[in-house]
């Protein structure tokens, strides 16, 4: 579980060669929006440098241009390399999107000597039309790890305002992100991650949505700045009076399991077998590192 993932330009070599030591589990190296048109080939190339050098370091994604663009072949082709953990696509709005980058993905993963699957997808929801098709999108490719919010552009498509002037989400906003965590658990994908928060310098408002988005069902946000990303660990990381609570519930559970008793109280409170299976994925979530293992 990768709970902060942090964006890195791609067409900054700088930034790029601090890899090893930017904070976070994973990285999203960028050849989309914090790339200029011009900088889009050296950006390619820059990142295709950087997943040989440090893919075995750790998780390192590409998002790439969007499918609606002609940057996106050019873009799978350079970066479909050893060191690759997944691509990101942004700005999904069908499922038809995912199998043609899926059929791509699998005829470069064997001209390079890949096994088939190898490369995983992160589809990022943007759009009205994306979330109209966001079930077919879920359920579209095995190798879609999970989907993504973008509210920024999903804003804009709507004709709100973003960020929110008075820092409260909309309601479409807040229903569209339990759409995607519904959809999500129903394809048997992993929660989704809420997009990158662009005040990086207001770390209370990037705790509050953070929170916001745990509350609604979401695993991790986007980063954009180093400073963002303990502040959205502490986030999404079980608190301490949570696993005491877990702990003792499991432990309960156990004990009263092996004596035939399969509901009863602790602390006052009801418990039976979906209590403790959501105790227990708490301390399986506490004790689990982020590695390339592991499905983010």
């Amino acid at each position: 579980m990768h709970p902060a993932m942090m964006f890195v330009p791609g067409s900054a070599p700088d930034k790029l060669a601090k890899i090893p030591s930017l904070p976070g589990d994973a990285l999203l190296l960028d050849l989309e929006d914090s790339v200029a048109a011009s900088a889009k080939a050296t950006a390619r190339a820059l990142v295709a440098e950087a997943l040989t050098r440090f893919g075995t370091v750790r998780p390192l994604w590409v998002r790439v241009n969007a499918f609606s663009t002609e940057l996106l072949y050019d873009d799978l082709e350079a970066v479909t390399v050893g060191g690759l953990e997944g691509i990101n696509l942004p700005k999904v709005e069908s499922a038809r999107e995912l199998h043609l980058v899926d059929w791509l993905l699998s005829a470069l993963e064997r001209r390079r000597g890949l096994a088939c699957g190898t490369v995983r997808l992160m589809a990022t929801i943007e759009s009205a039309l994306g979330l109209q098709r966001v079930e077919e999108i879920a359920s579209a490719v095995p190798r879609l790890a999970r989907l993504c919010f973008g509210a920024a552009d999903f804003s804009r498509d709507l004709g709100l305002d973003w960020p929110p002037p008075d820092g409260q989400l909309p309601f479409t906003v807040l229903q569209a992100k339990a759409t995607l965590v519904q959809a999500s658990a129903a394809a048997g994908l992993e929660a989704p991650h809420d997009g990158a928060s662009g005040e990086f310098r207001d770390l209370d408002r990037l705790a509050m949505e953070a929170s916001a988005a745990h509350a609604l069902g979401f695993s991790g946000k986007h980063a954009i700045h180093p400073a963002q990303v303990p502040v959205i660990e502490a986030a999404f990381r079980p608190s301490e009076q949570q696993l005491r609570w877990a702990s003792e519930v499991v432990k309960a559970f156990e004990q009263h399991a092996a004596e035939g008793v399969g509901a009863f109280a602790v602390r006052g409170i009801m418990v039976d077998a979906p209590v403790a299976a959501r105790a227990q994925q708490l301390l399986r979530q506490a004790q689990a590192p982020g590695s390339r293992d592991e499905r983010t």
